[in-house]
């Protein structure tokens, strides 16, 4: 296969992967919203929001951090090269900005949960590359 073309596979298998991570985590937070809760209501998704305990919150970054790792992780597995764990943390951080804008969330968890897609990613990333140094050796 062409590298080029194997690489963009690498990333979108590992954008896809690494938000089907996250939505996993998610999905298990006994942190749910209320089954009556209208997300077009901005007003009542901030009032949920500002009502969560820190712990939703740590959750919540957990599922980021282990969505780019794994994402990270399997874009360099497949990829065979580094970069490819960055570009799928950046994918998977343009989805959180996005989610950030549509679900009001708290400035502190904004600028963490940006930061854990890049430090999951290179990571996942950097765990394909040892493997791949201790088998050359």
């Amino acid at each position: 296969m062409n590298p080029k073309v194997r690489t963009i596979l690498a990333v979108v298998a590992g954008i896809v992967v690494g938000g089907i991570v996250i939505s996993a985590v998610e999905m298990f937070s006994p942190h749910q919203p209320p089954a009556d809760l209208d997300f077009n209501d901005k007003e009542k998704v901030a009032e949920w929001i500002r009502s969560l305990p820190s712990s939703a919150f740590t959750i919540a970054l957990l599922a980021c951090f282990l969505g780019a790792v794994a994402a990270g992780w399997l874009a360099n597995t497949i990829a065979g090269a580094h970069r490819p764990a960055l570009v799928a943390g950046f994918g998977l951080f343009v989805a959180g900005v996005f989610n950030l804008i549509a679900i009001p969330h708290p400035v502190w968890f904004a600028i963490v949960s940006s930061l854990l897609y890049f430090a999951g990613a290179w990571a996942g990333g950097r765990m394909v590359q040892k493997t791949i140094q201790k088998r050359s050796r």
